[in-house]
């Protein structure tokens, strides 16, 4: 088991690794920074109450569910985070985070990308689905190139998050 573990985490570091070479200039970076803050928390639970407020049947509903997603993915996040407290990748790429939220595992973003690519999949056309999902992966790609993240921190969030809005989903 020791071993299996210590092979996950070495393709881990070496997927991470090469993630961070994207990020190579000032324009990179500026893009990378604009992606992974897409799906910070306080941009969502604000579309979420626009949505819920001003929106006409699917939108509210669409309003009400990220709200939902939102707010359990960053409570179920940030208890795990205090459970299994993986540091953050070494660097000074997540100065600013480690300030607020010293641990990695799993990556808030990636959950929360993850319940809203499952609670919102019904509510939205093909096209739609297909965008929020090409922007969520895109998200969590930015996250680990910025070196926030390992990716698995990004993959287990993905899972855990497509968890939550399952059982969302059944109480809805």
């Amino acid at each position: 088991m020791k071993g299996l573990r210590q092979s996950w985490l070495e393709r881990d570091h070496a997927l991470t690794a090469r993630a961070m070479t994207l990020v190579r200039g000032p324009f990179t970076r500026v893009l990378a920074t604009g992606l992974a803050h897409s799906g910070d928390s306080l941009v969502w639970l604000a579309l979420g109450v626009v949505l819920w407020r001003f929106g006409i049947g699917g939108w509210a509903r669409a309003g009400e569910r990220i709200l939902l997603v939102t707010a359990l993915t960053w409570v179920v996040s940030t208890v795990l985070k205090v459970f299994i407290q993986r540091p953050r990748p070494p660097g000074e790429q997540g100065l600013f985070y480690l300030k607020i939220d010293q641990h990695s595992f799993p990556s808030g973003h990636a959950v929360r990308i993850g319940g809203l690519w499952v609670a919102l999949a019904g509510l939205l056309p093909l096209w739609g689905l297909a965008a929020l999902l090409l922007w969520g992966l895109c998200v969590g790609l930015s996250r680990v190139a910025l070196g926030l993240h390992y990716a698995g921190d990004v993959i287990a969030g993905w899972l855990i998050g497509a968890g939550i809005g399952l059982a969302l989903l059944a109480f809805l």
